[in-house]
């Protein structure tokens, strides 16, 4: 006994001793650009005799243990970022050793130089990036803008609640006044502005999400009134590997998913591919989803240049419930008392309800008697498309000094949406429209399905140059060129019941041509587009002041081809002769670092808008009068806190837009009314706010909020036309919308979220989202009197708890396949509030017209991923 206490006091003593002789490397693996963490990134130890290593944790963190003194070489590595190494001497203590880690990506390297990604401490705009690893732990199910809700300034919503017809909103700007570009190319509908989400299913295969807000950085000439997104896909991994996942959810929610990388080849040769197949029911009543989605890209290093060739699309079709929303009581009357409109009889039919599908039994009679085929679900408003998108990419590094970046793109757009030629709704209004044509005597249809065809045919390019005058001057110069040829008509889809329908709109046809499936009806034209563009930028940059002033120039040219007007004299169809605006825009700003901490920037800008294609036209092809472009004055000034373990942001903007014109159609007894609200001024200005702390190693802190009054500022003038070109009023009538708020988004904004990892892997992820002072859309054409300038109704706020999680297992074979489980609930308090509302009377006491729609019940969405 008394020599086993002996030695257990000897052993005792030397560890103190051992443990001086033994020391850690520790550290965080961050992303380059966004200063995010890379959970699961790779950290390998080597030297001294030692080769180990192992991976970052949910908050990006490691740490090597049990290393003797000495010197190591410490190298970090994620798939899709470029490998870096440190050199750390371990002498009386361990060492820490932290990594930010930039792409690996050839092709991503070249859209940045297009897509002009704002940077921390340089770039003087107010923005917000979300990584890869944000995107796949939060996303769900959702579309890609919804994720943006968390970034100050955004409001998201999903619409009617289809896939793919969510609408994002930046400082009151609709997403028609918001430039898109992926892969530093413009994918704004080049006639309406709109951005349709469903061609793209990009959540996936998006590397960066960058929302640039206000005057944004981007070179080319785009509508960014609101601000700037820039979508990043990937590139071709400089690293072999491979990414499969499935996923499951509510509404019978199915998604399998497949990407390759070849990694670095022969050559430099580098490829990645990816595929996807989507279905679900959907949340709205027979609102399906049915989407394949592929993305594949090729880059090759050649000398000085880097190529790479990229293709994506989406080939979908989903149900909807319409673009516009319901009487509040007909999905609630609990929502309808509460604020103060319409109780209705046929209402409660739930926040769900779909009223565009129903019951049909294609029935036939034989021998008197009715044979049954039969019954079978359609709904009567779907959307349908295929947008593919090809872009060719050149960076050529001429020399030290000069750069070009080349990029061409092609996009072929085919598809559209289908309704009933008059409204179809209920359960049985499909099989009473189907009873009618069936059962009458000529068979001709009176009421029938078409398809609104919007497909398009565009072509485009911009060429960029940077040129380094010396180490703290760059001027950079450009064009952009695009090409775009709009085909819009209407055609029979499904008789219902009849044999044929009669033309009503065509008058190159005898009036009683007969119409069958595929035939063309309403309306028939063509929409061309004519874009030149160009820019030049001075950028100064030392370690302390960033500054830059740059300019654009553009002239567009519209034509609208008619082909169901009278044929011309000469036996050519109806052309308008070509519509030419030109625009401008000028821009400046600088940030200063006023320590390695602190920093303040300003920005300020004009921004001479040309209008777009249908501010131009009406629906039969009639010039609105006296168009002209509009003017946005923009300032704003910012202030921003770095830390590694904290970043703030403080930032407030003004922007006036002057000329402002909104257009709408309204139905009378004499047909559509086309309203055309001019010379009114806009006003939004605010206060933005985003914090990112780092509380602890296993707990990070996020938080968004923004303050905005947005306004109408003096009166506009009120233009309206009937179908057949005629003016409803000769002289112009003013319009009162003075210091009346602007609707159709939340101005307050504020959000919360928490990223917590409970134990080694796993990440428990929740966000709480808060929309106030919203005011409801209202047509600008019902202040027609300076007593009606009053605001809209003001809607009560909305609040949103999400919910993330997931765990990534040890590494299996060697640490060659890594595993993933990740899961989100949405919505988890299964709340109900008003998304998009719309108040065609514009006032806070007569109710009875407000339409809104509501956002999606709780959901929930679980994956699995294998990673090689």
């Amino acid at each position: 006994m008394k020599h086993f206490v002996t030695a257990l006091f000897a052993v005792l003593l030397t560890l103190p001793a051992l443990a001086q002789n033994t020391f850690s490397i520790r550290g965080r693996v961050l992303e380059g650009v966004t200063g995010e963490t890379l959970p699961g990134a790779t950290v390998q130890v080597s030297g001294n005799g030692q080769s180990t290593g192992g991976g970052a944790d949910a908050d990006g963190s490691y740490k090597i243990s049990g290393l003797p003194a000495g010197t190591y070489t410490v190298q970090a590595s994620f798939v899709g970022y470029r490998p870096k190494s440190q050199v750390v001497k371990i002498t009386t203590q361990s060492v820490v050793a932290t990594f930010s880690l930039a792409s690996d990506n050839a092709s991503l390297e070249e859209v940045q130089v297009v897509a002009a990604q704002a940077q921390e401490r340089e770039t003087p705009v107010a923005f917000s990036a979300v990584n890869e690893v944000k995107i796949r732990e939060t996303l769900s199910n959702r579309d890609l803008p919804m994720i943006l809700n968390e970034t100050p300034g955004v409001y998201a919503t999903q619409g009617g609640g289809g896939t793919g017809d969510s609408r994002i909103n930046i400082r009151g700007f609709d997403q028609r006044n918001v430039a898109v570009l992926v892969n530093g190319v413009p994918v704004n509908d080049m006639e309406t502005g709109a951005v349709f989400w469903s061609n793209w299913d990009l959540g996936d295969v998006t590397k960066s999400l960058q929302v640039q807000r206000g005057l944004s950085a981007s070179k080319i000439a785009v509508p960014s009134v609101g601000g700037t997104i820039n979508v990043l896909t990937k590139g071709s991994d400089a690293r072999k590997g491979a990414l499969a996942r499935v996923e499951t959810g509510s509404n019978n929610y199915r998604k399998y998913s497949l990407m390759l990388s070849t990694g670095q080849l022969k050559g430099d040769w580098a490829v990645t591919v990816y595929g996807s197949r989507r279905t679900q029911d959907g949340w709205v009543d027979k609102a399906f989803d049915d989407a394949w989605t592929y993305f594949g890209t090729v880059s090759k290093r050649l000398g000085r240049h880097n190529l790479s060739l990229t293709g994506l699309g989406s080939p979908q079709s989903h149900g909807q419930r319409g673009a516009f929303p319901d009487f509040v009581g007909v999905y609630s009357n609990e929502k309808a008392r509460e604020i103060g409109t319409t109780v209705r009889a046929d209402g409660d039919k739930g926040f769900a309800y779909n009223p565009y599908w129903g019951y049909l039994d294609r029935y036939t009679i034989v021998g008197g008697a009715k044979v049954s085929n039969g019954q079978e679900v359609v709904n009567t408003r779907t959307n349908y498309y295929h947008k593919p998108q090809i872009n060719f990419n050149d960076l050529w590094q001429v020399n030290d000094r000069l750069f070009v970046s080349t990029v061409a793109y092609a996009s072929y757009g085919n598809g559209g949406g289908s309704l009933g030629l008059n409204a179809i709704t209920g359960l049985n209004g499909v099989q009473t429209v189907y009873d009618a044509n069936y059962n009458n005597a000529t068979k001709q249809s009176s009421n029938f399905l078409v398809n609104s065809v919007n497909s398009h045919r565009w072509y485009g390019f911009v060429v960029g140059a940077d040129y380094l005058l010396n180490d703290k001057l760059t001027l950079s110069a450009g064009v952009d060129g695009r090409d775009y040829t709009g085909t819009h008509y209407r055609e029979v889809r499904d008789l219902l019941g009849g044999n044929f329908a009669i033309n009503a709109s065509d008058q190159n046809a005898a009036p009683n041509t007969r119409l069958y499936v595929g035939d063309k009806l309403s309306f028939n034209y063509d929409g061309k587009t004519h874009w030149l563009g160009g820019y030049t930028q001075l950028e100064y940059k030392t370690p302390l002041l960033s500054a830059v002033i740059s300019g654009t120039v553009s002239q567009v040219n519209y034509k609208r081809i008619d082909y169901f007007q009278k044929i011309q004299s000469d036996g050519t169809y109806f052309e308008t002769p070509w519509a030419s605006f030109n625009g401008f825009s000028v821009k400046g700003g600088a940030n200063y670092n006023l320590t390695e901490h602190d920093n303040v920037f300003f920005n300020v800008g004009f921004n001479n808008k040309i209008p777009l294609f249908n501010g131009v036209y009406t629906s039969t092809g009639l010039r609105y009068r006296d168009v002209k472009p509009e003017g946005i004055t923009s300032a704003e000034i910012g202030y921003g806190i770095t830390y590694p373990s904290m970043k703030v942001t403080l930032n407030a903007y003004y922007t006036l837009w002057a000329n402002k014109t909104t257009n709408s159609i309204a139905s009378s007894a004499d047909g559509a009314i086309y309203s055309s609200v001019r010379n009114v001024d806009a006003r939004h200005m605010g206060v933005e706010m985003s914090v990112a702390q780092e509380i602890s190693r296993r707990l990070q802190l996020s938080a968004a909020i923004s303050l905005g009054d947005w306004r109408w500022i003096g009166k506009g003038l009120l233009n309206q036309s009937k179908e057949d070109g005629t003016q409803v009023n000769q002289v112009d009538q003013p319009v009162y919308l003075n210091n009346v708020h602007v609707g159709d988004a939340a101005q307050n904004q504020f959000q919360i979220g928490l990223r917590y990892e409970p134990f080694r892997g796993a990440f428990i992820r929740p966000s709480f989202l808060l929309f106030s002072k919203y005011y409801a859309a209202f047509n600008p054409e019902a202040i027609l009197d300076a007593s009606s300038s009053t605001d809209s109704y003001r809607l009560p706020t909305s609040r949103n708890l999400d919910l993330h999680l997931g765990y990534d297992f040890k590494p299996l074979f060697g640490d060659k396949v890594r595993f993933g489980l990740k899961g989100s609930i949405l919505n988890v308090l299964n709340e109900f509030y008003f998304t998009d509302v719309s108040n065609p009377s514009n006032t806070n006491t007569n109710l009875a017209n407000l339409q809104a729609f509501f956002n999606k019940g709780r959901t929930f969405t679980v994956g699995l991923s294998a990673t090689l």
